[in-house]
């Protein structure tokens, strides 16, 4: 078919990585006219959030039922906490492992550090050299409860938490109404299960319609990103961000790799498949708006067993925190070395346990948000971190598209790791973008 046949080319990898780069270039020679295309990124970005959460609330109220009545769920509980303990662990590993080795924040350029100065003086209002603009200690934040967190999950009023789209509170309105509605009996409940799997599948063909956009609007999203970001502030982080991007190489390689031996697929095939969740990653930079499109990678291109795809995709993607993780570690010991301060190895250790609390906590938060708690973990170690807080916001766009990659892909790996593989299941390869003249399947 015609359709398909151009939705096929739109979305092939020379497309993806055509659109990207034209994304790039047009930023840079046409700054002004890129940010007149934000819009275009963004109202593709609200339709994205149009149909988040009710996917979230469908898919997990649906698959919670279903593995409550299955003997064996409890087992992909557990696996669900190991994969979030290794994953995190391996997160403060990797990303400490290369900040150590590489040692981003020793600058021996003098160029680079008066670079630095310049930076920082235009945000600041202080002095252009690099020693006196960054010569303050911050004070460490004020210290809260950690019981605080836990209160703010509660939804006291779940209608208030949909309309704020507060993932986590809805995820765990989620979770705990379909324990419940799993122990009411079958033949009350079947009906509601019904209505959740029309939902579900009404989002899955919203969200492939959306995609036929996904090249323009990643082209313009781009575009924006690159015209706002400026060349000289990638000069002076550029040895932060090659970090950040060889330890996001590191763990999408890995990814790719136990998808691969999970399904019997080459490697090849396993990233062919993962394009449109990469692209998205690259556009939104959005760990939560590529939820819709992690699961249908999964369970209909992969054939993971549907219900606890539905389920662990936005559980791990609120709890599985790779890369707000690799963020704190590589960022703090960035700015460490920035200032000559060596950290002992008690106190790297201290860095990692952090690291992996205080990552925990992001979902739902963020770009600037995310980096702003690295003051924590600086305050700790006595670290100064206003000043240089303007340097991260600078390159905050490529970090964040980092981070984003590094999530969905150990999201995608974990969940492969997981599940276990359903050839029977019921696929929805079929629903195409005529889906609307077809019956359900």
């Amino acid at each position: 078919m015609k359709t398909d046949r151009i939705v096929s080319i739109l979305q092939s990898p020379v497309s993806v990585f055509a659109f990207i780069g034209g994304g790039v270039l047009f930023g840079i020679k046409y700054p002004d006219l890129s940010r007149d295309l934000a819009p275009l990124g963004q109202t593709y970005l609200s339709l994205l959030k149009m149909v988040v959460l009710p996917f979230i609330v469908s898919s997990i109220i649906f698959s919670v039922r279903a593995l409550i009545r299955d003997p064996g769920s409890s087992k992909y509980l557990l696996r669900i906490v190991a994969a979030i303990l290794l994953v995190s662990f391996m997160s403060v590993a990797v990303g400490g492992t290369l900040a150590l080795t590489l040692k981003p924040g020793e600058i021996q350029d003098q160029q680079t550090r008066l670079e630095f100065g310049k930076l920082v003086a235009r945000d600041n209002g202080v002095a252009t050299d690099l020693q006196m603009t960054l010569a303050e200690p911050s004070k460490a934040p004020d210290a809260h409860s950690p019981f605080a967190y836990v209160v703010e999950l509660v939804p006291s009023n779940i209608f208030n938490a949909l309309a704020s789209g507060d993932t986590l509170k809805v995820l765990l309105f989620s979770i705990l109404f379909g324990i419940a509605v799993g122990h009411v009996p079958h033949t009350v409940s079947a009906s509601l299960a019904d209505a959740l799997d029309t939902v579900y599948r009404a989002c899955i063909v919203l969200t492939r319609w959306f995609n036929v956009l996904l090249p323009f609007a990643s082209f313009a999203m781009i575009a924006e990103q690159v015209s706002n970001l400026g060349p000289q502030s990638l000069l002076v982080m550029l040895d932060y961000l090659r970090v950040m991007g060889i330890a996001t190489l590191v763990f999408v390689s890995a990814s790719l790799i136990i998808v691969s031996l999970a399904t019997g697929m080459s490697i090849w095939r396993v990233f062919r498949e993962h394009q449109n969740v990469f692209m998205m990653a690259i556009a939104t930079r959005s760990s939560v708006a590529c939820i819709p499109v992690m699961i249908e990678l999964l369970s209909e291109r992969l054939q993971f067993r549907r219900t606890v795809v539905e389920l662990m995709v936005p559980l791990q993607t609120a709890l599985l925190r790779a890369g707000p993780i690799m963020v704190y570690v590589i960022g703090t010991l960035f700015i460490a070395q920035l200032y000559g301060r060596e950290l002992r190895p008690e106190e790297l250790v201290l860095l990692g346990l952090s690291s992996v609390l205080l990552g925990l906590t992001t979902a739902g938060m963020s770009g600037i948000v995310i980096i702003s708690q690295m003051s924590i973990l600086c305050g700790y170690f006595a670290i100064p971190f206003e000043a240089a807080f303007v340097l991260f916001i600078a390159v905050e766009a490529v970090s964040d598209t980092f981070r984003t990659l590094t999530l969905v892909s150990t999201i995608t790996a974990a969940t492969a790791a997981v599940s276990p593989l359903d050839p029977r299941a019921d696929p929805i390869e079929d629903l195409d973008f005529d889906l609307v003249s077809r019956p359900a399947a």
